[in-house]
């Protein structure tokens, strides 16, 4: 992926991407490449201690929407809710 799609989808500035992912690729947990089509872009991809990180954290944010949103709406109003935040996101 590249930082200007992670900007877009985070819904955050492309200098917060940049720092961000100066942050993460000092801790180890991301690798930035040049594209090798094109070197003008970077492409960026998690390293395998960023996938352990990922594995571990994701059940705990999955039981967090879960409980925060989840047992709080019907699925009806869920799908609502998911049709409402893409369209936000567009």
């Amino acid at each position: 992926m590249v930082p200007s799609e992670l900007s877009d989808d985070l819904a955050v500035t492309r200098a917060n991407i940049s720092n961000l992912l100066k942050s993460l690729e000092l801790a180890g947990r991301i690798q930035r490449n040049f594209d090798p089509t094109n070197r003008r872009r970077t492409l960026v991809k998690l390293t395998p201690e960023g996938h352990e990180v990922i594995s571990k954290l994701w059940p705990v944010y999955e039981k967090t929407i879960d409980q925060s949103v989840g047992n709080k709406l019907t699925l009806e109003e869920q799908k609502q809710l998911e049709t409402l935040l893409k369209k936000l996101g567009k």
